[in-house]
């Protein structure tokens, strides 16, 4: 349904995007997104990252029902990181599995580790095959290998995304986009190209490095026999791109004006909290003589689009899903708030009647912030939380007046409360220091004067006190600037001698991520429908007594069985592999599994081995390959 237009910014992989003075709620960053880039080099820009096995975590107790542990497989990293947190997706194609080795804890030795799973009880990494990405880059979402046969190219080609690592200023062209591999020969992979993708700017120029891409799919039309792939831009708002690689050599860009809140109204007016609109992954199933893309595109919910052609003006919508008033999951345990939005993943089922999709969310408390003096009392805002500082939750909140000490990088006079900082001159750390050392029990920070002050990003520092970050417009609102808008406020200077108005950041909690289940209709022509069936939960991210100390426990990607469409595999991060059984009335557990010491599952596809024996991959961020059959 389409709503009230709202900001939608990209921000270079930050998985939060906000508008200031109108939303509320605290932001974390995704474990797979980047957090901005910095003003200069050391200032301290982080990227959220939530270890599941990290300082006191612990994690939720051994369980196995109905699956059967085949084998597992660990991966190497380089010398003294170990493996924690350093796995991403998997995907298989023939005797190999791929799985993208991500950027924790230090951003090297990133791209795809090749693993021989010719015995899926012994899975084994090729490490001599191991795919580089280039210095400054890694990878995390999406992962595919194709095969093409054309006059073009003939063989396995795969595909990789690519992000810049935190902090990175890698020299273009050696950043962004997608890289195309040969593995034709899975042992000796070969470079096809390398960072192909959109390299238009928002101010219609032309860069000499593509966008940022967090995630990318391939297809082959059999209508035009053409090979594409789509990439989730994370630098525009025109956030969907469709290439031609039909000749992998020499990409060539068909489409890159897919706004699908501009085009289709995707967004939806209530509730108000969501505002975070922008693509996020994508699936391509050819439904008769459709090719329809189930496009997951965060707060503006699941997407069905016919990119049959993917030329500007052709690609239409068939239908689109809202989000309703409440919560669904905590309705059911008897508490109204919003829902989160998220929508994350999702796959078609093989009859195509069904969809099921996640809604990923990494912070189980819903924090509110609120101008509480002042002639902005009562707006409401967004604050992203530091890297390692204590989460604003049933125990921690902020409230009282805030006392506006200018950027901070100097020593500081004595204080009390909270500390309002301007973004600038010298790094968060040196910033949190001072404002702690001044005696100041909390603080905030806001962006500066820029031409994107209303983004956000997650600041990359440690103290022992609640350290946040909010736009331009709510820094200046909280110093009550007159006349301050999000249309001026990226110009608008910081008054000398501006004093802080008070504010209130406090939590409660709403439960972490999960999995919904939608029935569509995909005629052969024109629109169709999708419709809400049920939700599904493990009880433990709904229980509040798991909100800390068990890992992640939020949904994460789907895969759906390709010969029963009753029947879907579930990676649940720290909640471990799921087997559910869905349909017209609703979905439900039947099969889990987390191994002794806890999982932390990222990614799950099914496989087959050339026998045809059916099996499901499962990729532990800790570990490497699990391989599993469900036997109920």
């Amino acid at each position: 349904m389409r709503g009230q237009r709202r900001h939608r910014m990209s921000l270079l992989g930050v998985s939060v995007l906000v508008l200031g003075g109108l939303t509320a709620g605290i932001a974390d960053a995704h474990p797979e997104h980047g957090g901005g880039r910095e003003d200069f080099p050391g200032e301290g820009v982080a990227d959220g990252i939530y270890k599941q096995h990290n300082g006191d975590e612990g994690h939720l107790p051994p369980v196995n029902r109905n699956v059967q542990l085949v084998g597992k497989g660990e991966v190497t990293n380089p010398a003294g990181t170990g493996n924690t947190g350093r796995v991403a997706d998997v995907t298989a194609f023939g005797d190999y599995a791929y799985l993208n080795a991500f950027r924790e804890p230090t951003c090297q030795k990133t791209g795809v580790h090749v693993m021989d799973i010719s015995n899926p009880a012994a899975p084994v990494e090729v490490t001599s095959a191991f795919i580089p990405t280039s210095d400054g880059s890694y990878v995390g979402e999406g992962i595919q290998v194709e095969h093409i046969d054309n006059a073009f190219f003939t063989g396995d080609l795969l595909a990789h995304q690519n992000e810049t690592c935190p902090g990175a200023t890698p020299a273009p062209p050696n950043l962004g986009g997608i890289s195309l591999w040969d593995v034709t020969d899975p042992r000796h992979p070969k470079p096809v190209t390398l960072h192909t993708g959109d390299f238009t700017n928002p101010a219609g120029g032309t860069d000499a490095a593509p966008n940022q891409t967090h995630s990318m799919r391939m297809w082959t039309n059999t209508g035009d026999k053409k090979t594409y792939v789509v990439l989730v831009d994370d630098e525009e708002l025109t956030d969907v791109d469709i290439m031609d690689i039909t000749d992998p050599y020499h990409p060539v860009m068909v489409n890159d004006e897919l706004d699908l809140s501009e085009l289709f109204g995707v967004d939806q007016p209530a509730p108000a909290n969501l505002t975070s609109i922008f693509s996020h992954d994508m699936m391509i199933t050819k439904i008769g003589q459709r090719y329809v893309m189930n496009m997951n595109y965060w707060d503006g919910g699941y997407v069905l689009l016919d990119v049959t052609d993917p030329r500007p003006g052709k690609v239409t919508l068939i239908a689109e899903s809202d989000y309703a008033l409440l919560d669904e999951e905590r309705l059911a345990r008897g508490q109204q708030i919003s829902p989160e939005g998220n929508s994350h993943q999702s796959e078609l089922s093989p009859n195509k009647k069904f969809l099921l999709g996640t809604d990923e969310d990494f912070n189980p408390f819903r924090v509110t912030a609120k101008i509480d003096s002042g002639p902005y009392a009562g707006t409401e805002y967004v604050a992203t939380q530091a890297s390692d500082t204590p989460r604003i939750d049933e125990n921690t909140t902020i409230s009282g007046p805030t006392t506006y000490v200018g950027d901070a990088c100097a020593a500081l006079p004595a204080g009390t409360g909270t500390a309002l900082v301007e973004r600038g001159t010298c790094a968060f750390q040196v910033k949190l220091d001072n404002i702690v050392a001044a005696g100041y029990t909390s603080g905030i920070v806001f962006q500066n004067v820029r031409g994107d002050c209303l983004g956000q990003v997650t600041m990359l520092a440690a103290g022992n006190i609640p350290f946040v970050f909010v736009n331009r417009t709510t820094g200046l609102k909280l110093l009550g600037v007159a006349g301050v808008t999000d249309a001026n406020a990226c110009t608008t200077a910081t008054p000398a001698g501006a004093t802080g108005n008070a504010t209130t950041i406090k939590a409660v909690f709403d439960g972490w991520g999960y999995v919904r289940l939608f029935g569509v209709n995909v005629p052969k022509t024109g629109a169709g429908s999708i419709s809400q069936i049920d939700t599904y939960s493990i009880p433990e991210a709904q229980d509040p007594a798991y909100a800390r100390g068990f890992g992640d426990l939020s949904v994460h990607e789907v895969a759906m069985d390709p010969d029963n469409s009753r029947i879907a595999y579930i990676s649940y991060y720290a909640g471990g592999f799921r087997v559910v059984e869905y349909g017209t009335g609703g979905i439900q557990e039947v099969g889990a599994f987390i191994d002794q010491g806890g999982n932390n599952f990222w990614g799950v596809e099914v496989w087959r081995d050339e026998t045809g024996q059916k099996y499901v991959l499962a990729s532990d961020r800790d570990f490497g390959l699990y391989v599993f059959r469900y036997n109920g």
